[in-house]
């Protein structure tokens, strides 16, 4: 899997209406590209776009990149943008969420799903811990030492 990566500057406080204009005419365009998986644009702050565009090979990831530039060049002139930033490039780590819910153990109502999820073995579901509470090196070791005495005794 490859990506192109742009990032734009544009004329103070356009962002916008700029994202507006390449939701309805550019990202059309790049879904129909070869290769196509994905497309986000986000509003990175500072009057700064973002564009991050997945694609299975290299060759839908140039033709990405080349129709960018093109179209940008053409359609964007009201927006006076800078000259991107783009990057090109081969995926070599990934992850992605799996279908499992967020929980948050701190929840009643989450304690029982983080339980099926975790497994009784590995979450008693008994520590409590305030976010200004930070574990020590000497409650690290007893409740290490608490579990390998459960392990043993059972």
């Amino acid at each position: 899997m490859h990506a192109v990566i742009r990032r734009y500057r544009v004329r103070l406080g356009t962002v916008e209406q700029a994202a507006r204009y390449a939701e309805k005419w550019f990202v059309p365009l790049v879904r129909k590209l070869p290769g196509f998986v994905m497309y986000y644009l986000l509003d990175a702050g500072n009057d700064t776009l973002a564009s991050i565009g997945l694609f299975e090979s290299r060759e839908g990831a140039e033709s990405a990149a080349q129709l960018a530039r093109d179209w940008f060049e053409d359609e964007w002139p009201s927006f006076r943008p800078l000259p991107p930033e783009v990057v090109v490039g081969e995926i070599v780590a990934q992850t992605a969420v799996d279908n499992r819910p967020l929980v948050d153990r701190r929840k009643p109502a989450d304690r029982r799903v983080a339980a099926l999820l975790v497994g009784a073995d590995s979450w008693a579901g008994t520590e409590r811990r305030g976010s200004s509470e930070r574990r020590t090196r000497s409650d690290q070791r007893s409740g290490f030492s608490a579990q390998l005495e459960l392990k043993a005794a059972g």
